[in-house]
């Protein structure tokens, strides 16, 4: 740690700018629970809906010397489109009259009811004629009518068009208002975060703005004894840095990284200050790259680190996140101040992510 301390100062003159290595306060890691939710709106209640229906008739069965036309009338409710063919029979050549010349489509009732005609002339010299109608919205709807010719004057009193009928409009039950979200319980943690879950830090006057997640931390036998010649371990773990400020960030986690609190095989917590070294990273066969480095806004950077300690399980990970001075509440061997930790558990409380700022 003394080398890697002297490593980092050298580091730090040659960056030269000292807002790009500090972070003055303690990062916070919120549960996605505790953010509240945006209030819902209710959308409004839909509009009425009205069942389908049709009905049609023609104007009179006959037509005479005192007059030709004939009215198909229709009432419909949500029926689509309405079509019609008429055509007929002749007693002369060509001895049939194509009339429309198939179906045409006279009419559309999207929804409510609605009445409608069509005149049809039937021409002098044909004596019999069909009139068919249908709406391609109401299933069995289709309805043929026969029309003949008379000689003799007629003076009918027309069909009036179908009656109404339809059924009434269905009115949507209206939506009921939405209850407003339950407060949030709100829970942060300032320190000992949780394995896997990301830890914002505060926008820094600077810009400086990161985010920390430690994937991983686990413990190995080593080979190696310690200096008493007593058995030990290799403490491994990795941690990802994001910038998600606007300025670079120049770190150094081999100096500003350790094992800070190890659990004893007997159950006891031992704390103090083990640090990552190149002997514990090669045999536990890694190649690490612990040099200082820097990272740019939107980059993200990922750091195996491994070191030496007592034998046992590693409980506790801490991280130096102000480098440009040091003070007496710290171990005086590492190179920093504001120091945080995360603790070798998983997070039971919640799951999930904030949005990131």
């Amino acid at each position: 740690m003394v080398v890697a301390f002297s490593l980092f100062a050298a580091a730090l003159a040659c960056a030269g700018e000292v807002q790009n290595l500090t972070i003055g306060d303690l990062p916070q890691y919120l549960c996605p629970s505790s953010t509240p939710r945006p209030t819902l709106t209710q959308p409004p209640t839909s509009l009425p809906t009205w069942p389908a229906y049709f009905a049609a008739n023609v104007s009179w069965y006959q037509v005479a010397p005192n007059f030709n036309t004939i009215y198909a009338q229709w009432t419909g409710q949500s029926a689509g489109t309405v079509y019609l063919s008429f055509s007929g029979s002749m007693a002369t050549y060509p001895y049939y009259w194509t009339g429309s010349g198939g179906y045409i489509a006279v009419d559309t009732i999207p929804g409510p009811t609605q009445t409608g005609l069509y005149p049809i002339t039937i021409p002098t010299d044909v004596t019999y004629a069909t009139i068919n109608i249908y709406a391609s919205g109401v299933t069995g709807s289709s309805r043929s009518h026969s029309i003949s010719r008379v000689y003799y004057y007629v003076y009918p009193n027309p069909l009036i068009p179908p009656p109404g009928g339809a059924p009434g409009s269905i009115t949507p039950t209206p939506r009921p208002t939405y209850t407003p979200w339950p407060t949030p319980t709100h829970y942060v943690r300032t320190n000992d975060y949780f394995v896997g879950d990301a830890i914002y830090t505060s926008a820094q006057p600077t810009g400086l703005r990161l985010r920390f997640r430690v994937i991983e931390i686990r413990d190995q036998p080593a080979a190696e004894l310690d200096v008493e010649g007593q058995l030990q371990s290799i403490y491994l773990w990795t941690v990802e840095i994001k910038n998600v400020g606007s300025v670079e960030y120049d770190v150094f986690p081999a100096a500003q990284m350790y094992v800070s609190t190890i659990t004893l095989s007997g159950g006891s917590d031992l704390d103090g200050v083990w640090g990552a070294s190149l002997a514990a990273a090669e045999e536990a066969g890694l190649m690490p790259n612990y040099e200082a480095t820097d990272i740019q806004p939107g980059m993200t950077k990922t750091f195996t680190l491994a070191a030496y300690g007592s034998r046992g399980t590693a409980h506790r990970i801490s991280y130096a996140l102000d480098t440009s001075a040091r003070d007496g509440l710290n171990p005086t061997i590492v190179p920093g101040r504001n120091i945080v930790s995360w603790i070798n558990e998983v997070n039971t409380v919640c799951v999930g992510e904030i949005e990131e700022p």
